[in-house]
């Protein structure tokens, strides 16, 4: 089974992606052809976030609860900008 079909069978369920840029956590919403659509929460609001598949370094399915967000990676720059091409809107 390859990653699209792993990832596909996670749709639903709490996951946590981490990527060149950082670190999401929340529910995955669905599964693309080079993208993935996931729930999270930031800044205390429920957003869409849309996290192409090369940017991608794990995937993991979360059991019990979770604490959805956000965290920066410890090697991105600094720059605010990074966590912008992610959101896709708000879902509040």
């Amino acid at each position: 089974m390859d990653f699209m079909q792993q990832a596909r069978h996670l749709v639903g369920h709490n996951i946590r992606v981490i990527t060149v840029h950082g670190t999401f956590t929340g529910t995955l919403l669905s599964v693309g052809s080079d993208f993935l659509i996931m729930r999270v929460r930031i800044a205390g609001r429920l957003r869409r976030i849309l996290i192409r598949l090369a940017l991608i370094i794990a995937l993991f399915r979360l059991l019990g609860p979770i604490s959805a967000g956000y965290e920066r990676s410890h090697t991105s720059s600094a720059d605010d900008d990074v966590l912008e091409q992610y959101l896709m809107d708000e879902d509040d």
